[in-house]
């Protein structure tokens, strides 16, 4: 009689600064058999190279991890590992973050305060239907994204403008830096002033912070 080879175990690493979310995802693991907790990490730094040597089904990240956030290092890790599914697990929630997360390439979006006991059935949807988006979530977003009225998020192009505004860098620098001429430049500010409806440098700045868009220094 043949041996029935054993399914295939979905592949879990966890990447957020605090211990108690390890722990919490490894227990899940050892209640389900379906889940196989790979390992963790705390720092940005070691992040990306840790998780893609385990070559994990699902990266549960953080928004944020350290000082940090984890827009880059989830551009980063499915540039390396396109099937790896990047799914933010925060505390922090709202239509443009969910919004930036899914351009950005991420499967899903769970709030920390989601019950355990149904996380896996989330994570089973992620790796079966592609994507899954908190249910406190969902329809802020949707509507969000039906209403022509609502205020939409920034670009990764406006993202980067806002991000150099932020640091100090005049329009000049910002076009020297993206290889955009001042104009360009000056044409996309004036456009996310338009959209957001701020009135100045400031303000965009402001409007950005207030959703946890920029790269850092957001909390």
């Amino acid at each position: 009689m043949n041996d029935v080879p054993e399914p295939r175990r979905i592949g879990v690493f966890s990447i957020d600064d605090h211990e108690i979310v390890h722990a919490g995802l490894e227990r899940l693991a050892e209640r389900e058999p379906e889940f196989v907790f790979l390992g963790a990490a705390a720092s940005v730094a070691s992040a990306e190279k840790d998780a893609l040597r385990c070559s994990p089904d699902i990266v549960m990240l953080d928004l944020f991890i350290g000082e940090e956030q984890g827009w880059s290092l989830c551009r980063d890790l499915l540039a390396a590992s396109p099937t790896t599914k990047v799914v933010f697990y925060t505390g922090y929630g709202n239509a443009q973050l969910v919004d930036r997360a899914i351009l950005l390439g991420a499967s899903g979006y769970i709030l920390k305060a989601a019950s355990m006991s149904a996380l896996p059935d989330m994570l089973r949807t992620v790796v079966r239907s592609g994507q899954y988006i908190d249910p406190a979530l969902l329809k802020e977003w949707v509507d969000a994204r039906r209403a022509t009225t609502e205020k939409p998020a920034f670009n990764e192009r406006e993202l980067s403008i806002v991000t150099m505004i932020a640091a100090g860098l005049d329009n000049y620098a910002i076009a020297e830096r993206m290889n955009l001429t001042f104009h360009t430049v000056k044409f996309h500010i004036g456009k996310m002033l338009k959209k957001t409806g701020e009135s100045n440098r400031a303000g965009l700045v402001r409007y950005a912070k207030e959703r946890f868009l920029l790269e850092s220094g957001c909390r």
